[in-house]
């Protein structure tokens, strides 16, 4: 969720109250629908242990050609269009086997499924929900799923699968949402600058942040296709549409959901494997917050960090229970900082003689780049206390006045004053700053 957390969408209604219509063909292709089967019985999503989404898949035409991606006769090419490898590579063989045909009769777009082993009943609602957030790039999918009544063994061996009727009603609708999303990730990847791999994270990152405004006006703002292509979403959006940037970009991704800065409010954000063998996380949409009135303002606290730190204002995060437990994957746990934007750039302090130093840096670069931003982490909130009463508060000096006074005889520059986004509150926040230099005609 972006800045302070928006609330997410409710969950679609069950399925019989999507108005299922009888197959049938139009000039645009086969419409999707059919009767609900008798005794199904609906499955929705549950607020507190998932994020809603709407729906997208592949090229417009025909979808059952086989991909050449094959795991014991089944086509796993939905592995690939949905970044799956990490979780799919933690799943039993028995899961592997109903997700595969799930997954496949999404793609197609098929009204129904029958699943090889069956879900024990107590498990479906979970099941779905795995399911629910796998379909990252097929982003037609609903959330609302029902299963047809079993034959008494404990198992549901049905499902009926949903999809997001306000957006597609026909299957090349639904690939064309596909088709669209995936043309603009092969975009954003071929501008993929040469450089470390940090340079080409970064540049996934930065783009996403600078090309999508937080909101839910887009006809798909749960989804990467409104984050990339509408180019506005939702938390999810932002985050689905980083976790396919990643993985198309050659990178082992993942993602966590949890809480916010609420523990009304569900977030997503993601996970990225580095060649030095570590996780770290992203927060894409915190990254990108609202009421910014400068579109090119990027917040880099939360850019490949630890979950330490961004449980300094995260208020949860989902155990692996939300996934099944055994069924499912583990989620990744980062515990290193040493790529972080601030580690990296030079930004992390532990004195205040150091991060007085970083300040009067970034502010002569600022002046001599037309910048006006001035990022810092230090270690330790004490420092951070130090560093805020010394340098920002005009009551004990405010020794960034003496900054911005050498800052503008050395460069010729006219910043005037200052002004501080977030900042550590109250037990909670990175101990960040971000500096905006304000010049004097803009006072």
């Amino acid at each position: 969720m972006k800045g302070n957390v928006i609330a997410m969408k409710k969950f679609f209604a069950v399925l019989t109250a999507l108005c299922i219509v009888v197959l049938c063909f139009s000039s645009c292709g086969k419409k999707i629908g059919g009767e609900v089967p008798e005794g199904s019985e609906p499955v929705t999503g549950d607020s507190s242990s998932t994020v809603p989404t709407d729906g997208g898949d592949e090229t417009p035409g025909e979808q059952t050609a086989p991909t050449g991606e094959t795991w014991n006769g089944y086509d796993i090419g939905f592995v690939k269009d949905n970044g799956l490898e990490y979780i799919w590579n933690q799943l039993e063989d028995d899961i592997k086997e109903d997700v595969a045909v799930v997954m496949n009769a999404i793609k197609n777009v098929e009204l129904m499924c029958e699943l090889p082993n069956g879900i024990p009943a107590e498990d479906s609602n979970m099941f779905c929900h795995f399911i629910y957030t796998m379909c990252i790039d097929y982003t037609y999918m609903g959330n609302s799923f029902n299963f047809k009544d079993t034959d008494g063994d404990g198992k549901k061996e049905s499902l009926v699968l949903p999809y997001n009727f306000d957006a597609v009603v026909t299957e090349a609708d639904a690939w064309n949402y596909t088709s669209q999303l995936n043309a603009k990730l092969d975009e954003i990847i071929a501008g993929i600058p040469d450089g470390t791999e940090y340079e080409r994270v970064k540049y996934l990152h930065d783009y996403l942040v600078l090309n999508t405004t937080y909101g839910e006006t887009a006809k798909l703002p749960f989804t990467a296709y409104g984050a990339l292509v509408e180019q506005t979403a939702t938390c999810q959006g932002y985050a689905d549409a980083m976790h396919l940037l990643l993985t198309r970009a050659g990178f082992e991704a993942a993602f966590a959901v949890g809480h916010g800065d609420s523990l009304e409010l569900t977030h997503k954000w993601n996970y990225v494997r580095l060649s030095d063998g570590k996780w770290y996380i992203l927060d894409p949409t915190w990254a990108d917050p609202t009421g910014r009135d400068d579109p090119n303002f990027i917040n880099y606290d939360y850019f490949l960090i630890s979950d330490e730190v961004l449980m300094q204002d995260h208020a949860e995060k989902f155990d692996n229970d939300y996934y099944g437990g055994k069924y499912y994957f583990d989620i990744p746990v980062a515990e290193s900082m040493d790529l972080s934007y601030h580690m990296v750039m030079g930004y992390y302090a532990e004195t205040y003689e150091q991060a007085y130093e970083i300040v009067e840096k970034q502010a002569l670069e600022c002046a001599q780049n037309g910048g006006r931003y001035v990022y810092l982490r230090v270690s330790d909130e004490d420092l951070y206390t130090d560093v805020y009463h010394r340098l920002l508060l005009t009551d004990y000096g405010a020794e960034i006045q003496d900054i911005i006074r050498d800052v503008n005889e050395q460069a010729g520059s006219n910043f005037g004053s200052w002004r501080q986004y977030r900042g550590h509150k109250d037990g909670k926040g990175p101990f960040t700053f971000i500096i905006t230099l304000v010049t004097k005609d803009e006072q």
